[in-house]
């Protein structure tokens, strides 16, 4: 089984658009904008952009796409939620260790105002 299967992942341009149309949750930091809004299926997908425009270098943007996408294996939501991580232009100078922990308070918070709706 591969470590970030198929059915975690948002893989299709409608499934963006579901997320992106109507976000029910949509909490941010200096480095991540996180759009959430509950799942289609039983279990939590992630999609990921950082956008070139946002951080030139190909190596930095694959760095953050791999740090996100383990940060949400290793910890996923409790609720199913369909979640987009996008990055903002100085995401790709924090550590690894920032920004799991940014990516962490993030989910929390969308899970804690997923609960409170």
């Amino acid at each position: 089984m591969p470590a970030f299967p198929l059915s975690a992942r948002l893989s299709t341009p409608a499934h963006y658009g579901r997320v992106f149309g109507a976000p029910e949750v949509r909490v941010s930091c200096r480095a991540f904008l996180v759009l959430a809004r509950a799942a289609e299926t039983d279990c939590s997908r992630l999609g990921v952009v950082v956008a070139k425009k946002h951080v030139r270098l190909a190596h930095r943007r694959n760095r953050l796409k791999r740090l996100i996408r383990e940060q949400f294996r290793c910890n996923p939501p409790d609720l199913p939620l369909d979640m987009v991580v996008l990055a903002r232009h100085n995401a790709d100078h924090l550590s690894n260790e920032e920004v799991f922990a940014a990516l962490n308070r993030l989910w929390m918070l969308a899970h804690q105002r997923v609960v409170a709706a």
